[in-house]
C-alpha cells in the first residue's frame, strides 16, 4: 500500500472516530485531547526535544501544552453553546494541511523552505488557503472580505505550526515523531497545525471578539 493511500484511510478512520468521540461528549473529548498530550510528551516529544535540555523546561509549557488548555478550554467553554467553535480549530488545521499536502503532491514545484520542509510549496500553501476559504465560507457568517483576512491569517497560522515543527525534526534529525498513524507518522505531526490554531483563536475570543 503506497503512502498516499495510507494517508487517505488512517485520516478517514482516524477523523470519523475523533469526530463521533467529539459529538458525543465533551468530557470524552477532553479525555482524548489529554492522552493525546500525554502520548506526546512520553514517546514523541523527547525525539524531538532532549529531557535533559533547558530548552525541553522552556518549550514544554508554551507547547505542546498550552495549545491544549487552549483546546480543553474551548471545548469546555463553548460545547454546549456552539460546538462549532471548540471543532473549528480542528477543521480549519486539517483542511489546511490536507489541501496542502494533495496540492503540493500533484501540483507543487516552487518550495517555500527546502531546508526545513523540503515537500512545502507554494502551490500548497495557496490550495490550503483555497480549501480554508472555502470552508469558512460555510462556516462563517461574515462578509467576503472577512472571511478572506481571516481564511488567510489561519491559513498562515496552521502553516507555521508545521513549519515549527519540521524545525523542531530537522534539527534533531527525525523524519517523523513516530508511526502510530500510518501515512501520516505520529500524533504531534497530526496536532502541529490544530495547536496553533487552537492558541490564536482563544486569543481572539479573549481579546477581540
Amino acid at each position: 500500500m503506497n503512502e498516499t493511500l495510507k494517508r487517505i484511510l488512517t485520516g478517514t478512520i482516524s477523523g470519523i472516530l475523533f469526530f463521533g468521540c467529539f459529538f458525543y461528549s465533551a468530557n470524552l473529548c477532553t479525555i482524548i485531547l489529554l492522552a493525546v498530550l500525554i502520548y506526546i510528551l512520553i514517546f514523541e516529544w523527547p525525539k524531538i526535544i532532549n529531557p535533559k535540555s533547558l530548552n525541553f523546561w522552556l518549550i514544554t509549557p508554551l507547547y505542546p501544552i498550552l495549545p491544549t488548555i487552549c483546546l480543553i478550554y474551548l471545548t469546555k467553554h463553548f460545547y454546549s453553546s456552539n460546538k462549532l467553535i471548540a471543532l473549528y480549530p480542528f477543521l480549519i488545521a486539517w483542511t489546511a494541511d490536507t489541501a496542502g499536502y494533495f496540492v503540493g503532491k500533484f501540483l507543487g514545484k516552487h518550495k517555500i523552505c527546502p531546508q526545513i520542509s523540503p515537500k512545502k510549496t507554494f502551490e500548497g500553501l495557496l490550495g490550503s488557503f483555497a480549501f480554508v476559504t472555502i470552508v469558512n465560507l460555510f462556516l462563517l457568517h461574515k462578509n467576503l472580505y472577512q472571511t478572506v483576512s481571516i481564511s488567510i491569517l489561519l491559513t498562515l497560522v496552521a502553516f507555521g505550526g508545521d513549519i515549527f515543527e519540521s524545525f523542531l525534526k530537522r534539527k534533531a534529525g527525525v523524519k517523523d515523531t513516530g508511526s502510530i498513524l500510518p501515512g501520516h507518522g505520529g500524533l504531534l505531526d497530526r496536532f502541529d497545525s490544530v495547536y496553533f490554531v487552537a492558541i490564536i483563536l482563544l486569543l481572539f475570543f479573549l481579546f477581540v471578539s
